[in-house]
């Protein structure tokens, strides 16, 4: 996987302007009058995070630069130091555990690319989807919606994206800059939206589910679920695709020249040593992350993580060549080439996003919802659904939802409306985050592959948001609490 891209948005102004404005208002924030309900600290770290938004939004300084800005400024502006004053942790989130995920992977991209196996298998996608880019597309999108119904969306990810990327790489005469953003932005984008299918597509519907049976005693069971995710993933999967080769016009390009393909798939003979050892970690891998419902009652302390660690150290202790000392991966190959970029990006977005939980940012914002009272429920699904939209794209979707669920039971019970249904309004519209990369793991792995710029996945992500917006409280209201019934 290659290293995130540090590419600019736009031309220099822009990110002057950005570098500008990202100071200007924090130095703001920071003098303003305390708001009420708004702590001393919780301004502060309200103060660092618009500076942090601003500076992604704009590439004012490096994004992996950007994500290490509360090292610095969190002791000196007295928010937390090395030992965790105020019980806002800093450095312990930048080893969050998705984070070694995505180390895990990185060792596995390098692993294909290095044996090429990562081309035999895009050779054979190719020739099996056909000769348009558009149906390319929709076979990742379907496959990798499919696949993060049953497993992590993080995971689903990371899985399908080396492929995408070695699709890429082997037709690279042959398509243009937008069928590889489309391609690439593809990915996380029906991860996220496949995952909110079932319980176990992501984390943020267990941990939603756990604290709604917590809160106001609701057990949601796994088919009820599919009534509330799956019209979602059922609407929204094919018109991402849609949206994606309109955006990117890849229905315009020509039909790719498959006997191309086919010889070229040919001439690579029979798999090498080094290649088939990396099929079968590769798919030893698929296989455990997607049976993990079947061995977690016996291994319950093994996560995602653990199995990503597994194929780490399998690459760097199997033998290719015993004699020769030849392992499939030396340790200078697999480390050099880590997304160390995209794991500090990942880090300083889970900082960020569990200061403003515990600092009460979140649920002071939350708190401003009480004004809802006496506005239709639709009204309020529309309003909660673009609030939590907004702000799951510069925190990741897991922590909106364990942060504003909670403030939404007495949100609801305040304006006399059904907690579950505003709880399960939060829930379904903090997927929609496709904006930014420190929305969600998937976003940010994508951003890892340098595929594309932060300002590609800004707009693409943008117009996608506002279908998404459109056609959330219609689902949500006429479907999910009208024709099911869910909620009171």
């Amino acid at each position: 996987m290659e290293k995130v891209n540090e590419g600019v948005l736009g031309a220099y102004p822009v990110r002057k302007i950005g570098l500008i404005t990202g100071v200007l208002a924090m130095i703001l924030i920071l003098l303003m009058p305390q708001p009420d309900g708004l702590s001393e600290v919780g301004q502060k770290i309200l103060a660092v995070s618009v500076l942090m938004i601003i500076f992604w939004m704009t590439e004012a300084i490096s994004i992996p630069a950007t994500a290490l800005l509360p090292i610095l400024l969190y002791p000196i502006l007295g928010i937390t130091g090395a030992r965790g004053q105020n019980d806002i942790q800093l450095f312990r989130h930048y080893s969050y555990q998705t984070v070694f995920l995505i180390l895990g992977v990185g060792f596995l991209a390098t692993a294909m690319v290095k044996w090429g196996l990562h081309r035999r298998i895009s050779l054979w996608i190719v020739m099996k989807v056909g000769k348009k880019p558009s149906m390319i597309v929709l076979g990742f999108i379907l496959a990798t919606a499919v696949v993060s119904m049953w497993m992590s969306n993080t995971t689903a990810t990371a899985m399908m994206l080396p492929v995408a990327m070695s699709i890429i790489a082997t037709m690279d005469k042959q398509i243009s800059g937008g069928f590889k953003k489309a391609m690439v932005l593809a990915i996380p984008f029906a991860a996220t939206m496949g995952g909110l299918g079932t319980l176990i597509g992501t984390t943020t519907t267990p941990t939603g589910t756990s604290i709604i049976s917590e809160t106001i005693g609701v057990d949601i069971a796994f088919v009820e679920w599919m009534k509330i995710g799956l019209p979602f993933v059922i609407v929204m999967i094919p018109i991402t695709w849609i949206y994606l080769v309109k955006f990117y016009k890849v229905d315009k390009l020509d039909e790719i020249n498959v006997n191309v393909i086919k010889e070229e798939y040919k001439a690579l003979g029979v798999m090498n040593k080094g290649e088939k050892v990396t099929a079968v970690i590769f798919a030893s891998a698929v296989i455990t992350w997607m049976t993990s419902g079947f061995w977690k009652p016996y291994l319950p302390l093994a996560t995602d993580e653990t199995i990503a660690m597994a194929i780490a150290m399998a690459f760097l202790i199997i033998p290719v060549d015993f004699k020769k000392g030849e392992y499939v991966l030396s340790g200078k190959e697999a480390f050099k080439d880590a997304p160390w970029e995209t794991m500090i990006l990942l880090g300083g977005s889970m900082v960020m996003g569990n200061a403003l939980t515990d600092a009460g940012v979140t649920g002071w914002i939350a708190g401003s919802l009480t004004g809802l009272g006496g506005m239709p429920e639709l009204m309020i699904i529309i309003v909660v659904g673009i609030i939590t939209a907004l702000i799951t794209e510069v925190t990741t979707n897991a922590v909106v939802v364990a942060s504003f669920l909670p403030v939404l039971v007495g949100v609801a019970n305040g304006i006399g409306m059904d907690p579950l249904r505003l709880m399960l309004t939060c829930m379904v519209a903090s997927n929609f985050a496709f904006m930014l990369p420190p929305a969600t793991p998937p976003n940010a792995i994508a951003y890892s592959t340098g595929a594309f710029e932060i300002k590609d996945m800004m707009k693409a992500g943008f117009g996608l948001k506002i279908i998404g917006l459109i056609i959330f409280p219609i689902l949500m209201y006429f479907v999910t609490f009208g024709i099911f019934g869910i909620g009171a």
